[in-house]
């Protein structure tokens, strides 16, 4: 049976940062600060899914000083780099944040794609996004060039991406601040693995990283094994996980049976304030739930940066020992967790997230997106 406490690891991290207090902010005990606790976002992003929750609470965050958000990478998972990168840029064009500079990363596994006939004999599963990842580099499209692939509602950004690499932007951020930058990775790890072979003490230079991934005891969303953002570059989860981190947390799979997002949810959001982020939630996703008012949409990366700066949230946690096959079987991609201390060596010990107060949780979202920071 879990325990429902908040991890020491976890908290002996973060406790001793002082609280941030904004009016109607005030009643949440936030434990970052922008001058310790530096973010990178690493993102399969797409529009108004849940990875856009997650970045504009980033962004909101980073204005309110609760963190210091120092840059936005795309990854692959559940979209191919391109369009990943557009949705980016378009959106924080939206919100008029497009000071937060953006690195474009990589969608190709570390090791590949995996072959179709692998994928065949193994009984494993195409991840959705593939197949539009080969048609998109067949054309020799460009983030800022998506031709036929641009999205007919957001069309073609007016912003930039910067001229590094995601890994390379990683590992130059984590040099210039030691100690201090936490890698928020929710999409496929290829970028963080790159930036550990490219610098072997990159992880241990860091604050941490916290992770949308995994599945430990419910059944994966894309074989009945594995989580798909890990399933996607399993191998890079498995350099990640055995990299020499200060502090590993998983929000894995297993959250999206407890947290969806409702129209109540949603309304909320739209009548808290009249900010470009109350506007971006009013204009492209409450018309779905208008439309459905019984819609119930499942929730994995809008929980993981409330998580980080918010802990006492966290209402289901434990610590256990986690490793991922890697090998091309059925269970590829498989997380495997012991017992904190009984796993093999290649495991990591990692604190897991499984469930969080929703209604509070969502409440401090809406509050948060309608905060305006002093002129």
């Amino acid at each position: 049976m879990k325990k429902r406490f908040i991890a020491l690891a976890l908290t002996a991290a973060m406790l001793a940062a002082p609280t941030s207090v904004f009016a109607a902010l005030e009643d949440y005990n936030v434990v970052t600060n922008a001058e310790d606790n530096k973010v990178i976002f690493d993102t399969d992003m797409g529009y108004l899914g849940d990875d856009s929750y997650a970045l504009y609470m980033l962004l909101q965050a980073d204005a309110a000083g609760w963190i210091d958000l120092l840059g936005v990478t795309s990854t692959g998972a559940n979209v191919n780099i391109f369009e990943g990168t557009t949705a980016i840029l378009n959106q924080l064009e939206y919100v008029g944040r497009g000071d937060v500079p953006v690195y474009m990363g990589t969608d190709i596994p570390i090791m590949g794609l995996m072959k179709e006939e692998t994928l065949e004999g193994n009984g494993l599963n195409k991840v959705w996004s593939v197949d539009r990842l080969y048609e998109v580099y067949e054309a020799g499209v460009t983030y800022d060039n998506l031709g036929e692939f641009a999205d007919e509602t957001w069309g073609q950004s007016s912003l930039k991406i910067q001229d590094e690499a995601a890994y390379e932007f990683m590992v130059d951020a984590v040099n210039e601040n030691p100690g201090k930058v936490t890698i928020i990775a929710v999409g496929a790890c290829t970028n963080v693995a790159l930036a550990i072979k490219a610098d072997p003490d990159f992880a241990s230079k860091t604050a941490g990283i916290y992770y949308m991934g995994g599945a430990i005891d419910v059944p994966g969303n894309i074989t009945h094994c594995a989580e798909v953002n890990w399933y996607y570059d399993a191998e890079s989860v498995d350099i990640c996980l055995n990299a020499d981190w200060p502090l590993q947390v998983v929000v894995p799979n297993d959250i999206s049976y407890y947290q969806r997002l409702t129209k109540d949810k949603v309304e909320n959001i739209v009548n808290g304030g009249d900010t470009p982020f109350n506007k971006i939630i009013e204009e492209f996703a409450y018309p779905s739930f208008v439309e459905n008012p019984d819609r119930s949409q499942k929730l994995w990366d809008a929980q993981v940066p409330g998580i980080f700066f918010c802990p006492d949230l966290i209402t289901v946690t434990d610590v256990r020992d986690v490793a991922i096959e890697t090998s091309h079987c059925y269970a590829y991609g498989e997380s495997v967790t012991w017992k904190e201390g009984k796993g093999p060596d290649n495991s990591a010990t990692c604190t897991i997230v499984y469930d969080l107060d929703g209604e509070k949780y969502w409440q401090m979202v809406a509050d948060l997106y309608s905060y305006v920071p002093a002129e």
